[in-house]
């Protein structure tokens, strides 16, 4: 049987401490412990033999660390530029070595390596990298901190970047991690494929891409910022900055990402001019930030995928500095939106149909899944002489921040999505008939607050 997670996102929340306080976006140990424990009794009569966890993407926070911020070190490098014993490697390890001291991601790694003892079955852990987490791949020494982190045998080898799922030697499964569909997160845009193959060239995977860039000088940026105009003291003080400020901190967990903007300026107690008046000169800091380094400026530019002319009309705005006489609205949305595209399954299904293995007569691959938009979804691709071939997109364990189809009104959900797939001679209990190959999809969702945070320093 095999059971497939993806979007983690296991986070360092140091440095979102203010006070004795910290706003921390890691799910606690005893989720994952409970979700566990219901599949074990859920299988304990279903012949099992043996188990495979595929870990498929965005389980570590590399990119969006706040550690970037520390000095000129950034991540958005090719992974073939990260030597061994490099001040870059050694960021990623402290980076690792963070997030897995955090108290509730140190309990979630205790649960991972005791899978084995919880099923009384071997448990065979895949993992292999997002576009959040694709500097794991980077070093030896980082691959074998990331292979500790889980209990796996240590080794250096490189993880690869799908799971191909194998069956009387016949691929019959695949999982990508989903950014291969999004061109912003991806090195190469596959709508531009006349089809994709089962193997997507390493190199496509090791590239820096935009939504490095963003994430590092916008998402995990604007709360420092924020910090560093206001101070803590005050922020602490006052309930209009403490709401902007927690805004800022979860501007990055809004889906679809188009909706960032508006998730700012509809702060709860606060009007449109109000916020504006609020964030409009850290914004301002923010693109001098980016004015003042010409090769990130380039950066943008390239890795954009902008067009001449839009480029070039860009790039005049960055070196004319318009924002010092004032950052109207439209100025900040037309700078950040090319970096701000829609992702979805909507938006994706037409590059996931050039999958190679939805061929007519290839019989044997029966279903690809994905995750990265966090969108945990079901669709039929295609019927192929009475073979069903499916999609599923296996969502997110993460607080999620969800919108209206306005886009401007927002809630909070915590997502569990869980996809169990079943081989020929496993026993899927929600059948009493013998079913071969098959699988259970549950994309759980709840609403609620979080007991671990009902004391907020946030809250009012």
């Amino acid at each position: 049987m095999l059971i497939i997670l993806s979007d983690l996102h296991f986070a360092d929340t140091s440095p979102y401490t203010m006070g004795i306080s910290r706003s921390n976006l890691n799910l606690p140990g005893r989720v994952y412990r409970t979700f566990f424990r219901e599949i074990a009794e859920l299988i304990k009569d279903g012949h099992v033999e043996h188990i495979d966890l595929v870990l498929a993407g965005d389980i570590f926070e590399i990119t969006r660390s706040v550690m970037w911020h520390e000095d000129e070190l950034r991540p958005y490098v090719h992974n073939d530029e990260v030597g061994d014993g490099s001040p870059t490697e050694q960021r990623i390890l402290d980076i690792l070595e963070a997030i897995e001291n955090d108290p509730k991601v140190e309990d979630t790694a205790a649960v991972f390596r005791g899978l084995s003892d919880l099923f009384g079955l071997p448990v065979n852990i895949h993992y292999f990298p997002g576009n959040h987490d694709r500097l794991a791949n980077a070093t030896s020494k980082i691959r074998q901190k990331v292979r500790q982190f889980f209990g796996i045998e240590a080794n250096g080898a490189h993880f690869p970047n799908q799971y191909i799922h194998y069956r009387d030697g016949e691929a019959r499964l695949l999982v990508r991690h989903g950014h291969e569909y999004d061109s912003s997160n991806f090195g190469a845009n596959l709508a531009l494929w006349q089809e994709i193959p089962l193997i997507i060239d390493k190199s496509y995977y090791d590239m820096p891409v935009l939504g490095d860039i963003v994430t590092v000088e916008i998402a995990s940026k604007l709360p420092l910022l924020f910090r560093k105009r206001y101070g803590d003291e005050a922020i602490l003080k006052d309930p209009s900055l403490k709401r902007m400020y927690q805004r800022l901190i979860d501007f990055d967990n809004v889906r679809p990402n188009g909706a960032m903007m508006n998730f700012l300026f509809s702060t709860p107690g606060l009007k449109r001019k109000e916020i504006w008046k609020m964030i409009e000169p850290v914004f301002r800091d923010l693109l001098d930030d980016i004015a003042r380094n010409s090769r990130l400026a380039d950066d943008i530019m390239a890795l954009g995928n902008l067009k001449k002319g839009s480029a070039k009309a860009l790039m005049s705005i960055f070196k004319a500095r318009v924002w010092r006489r004032g950052l109207p609205i439209w100025l900040f949305n037309a700078l950040i939106n090319p970096a701000m595209k829609r992702t979805g399954i909507d938006a994706d299904i037409n590059i996931i149909n050039k999958e190679s293995f939805l061929k007519e007569g290839n019989l044997n691959m029966r279903c690809l899944v994905s995750g990265h938009t966090h969108n945990a979804i079901v669709r039929l691709l295609s019927v192929d002489q009475g073979i069903e071939k499916y999609y599923l997109n296996s969502g997110t364990f993460r607080n999620v921040i969800t919108t209206t189809p306005g886009h401007n009104r927002f809630g909070r959900l915590r997502s569990k999505a869980r996809l169990l797939i079943y081989e020929e001679g496993e026993q899927n209990p929600e059948y009493t008939r013998e079913t071969g190959w098959s699988f259970d999809f549950n994309a759980r969702l709840g609403f609620g607050a979080d007991p671990d945070n009902l004391i907020d320093f946030f809250s009012d």
